[in-house]
């Protein structure tokens, strides 16, 4: 009885384990504005010849929604101090917010460009307001979870992986992977 149970569990996780290599995520293209007020098509317009990173920031309530931007830049110093081979990518900072009515986005946009400051380039940040938050997670594979997450994405816009959670050596090292397997 056994045995004839191991074999398709087996079988199961086999299948599920391709299934991450054969099916990668994308992120959805969406028109946004960024920090510094110009407009592009997200993902699109990051992407060039190689690889980038993205600081993406689901918050699921405003409070949370700060936090992952505190935990995002403290990844964007750590990394920019690194000797890791992405040190020098391409970095974008990226929130998105759900049901946002359209006569406040420029508010909240201009908010959070008040509370980066200095700590990033305006044209490397944006909010992208969406009506559906969870269809664009789902896209791309990534749950909304409250945590702050790093995500690589390729030239072509699939998304290589991504890492959750505050930065330390662990999440930089498994980043790095990401990162190498990108190029």
């Amino acid at each position: 009885m056994k045995k004839t149970m191991i074999f398709p569990s087996i079988l199961l996780f086999l299948l599920l384990s391709c299934n991450q290599f054969l099916f990668a995520g994308t992120l959805s293209e969406e028109k946004a504005k960024s920090l510094a007020d110009t407009e592009f098509v997200f993902p699109t317009d990051l992407l060039k010849d190689s690889p980038v990173l993205i600081a993406l920031n689901i918050g699921t309530s405003r409070e949370n929604g700060e936090m992952q931007q505190e935990a995002l830049i403290d990844w964007q110093n750590v990394i920019e101090s690194s000797s890791f081979s992405f040190q020098s990518a391409p970095l974008y900072h990226i929130s998105v917010i759900e049901g946002a009515p359209f006569f406040v986005r420029g508010a909240i946009r201009r908010g959070l460009a008040e509370s980066f400051g200095d700590l990033i380039d305006p044209k490397r940040g944006a909010v992208l307001f969406l009506s559906k938050a969870e269809k664009f997670a789902k896209q791309a594979e990534i749950p909304i979870d409250g945590e702050p997450t790093m995500v690589v994405v390729r030239s072509d816009g699939t998304i290589t992986g991504y890492v959750k959670g505050r930065v330390d050596s662990l999440a930089l090292s498994n980043l790095a992977a990401i990162w190498e397997k990108a190029r």
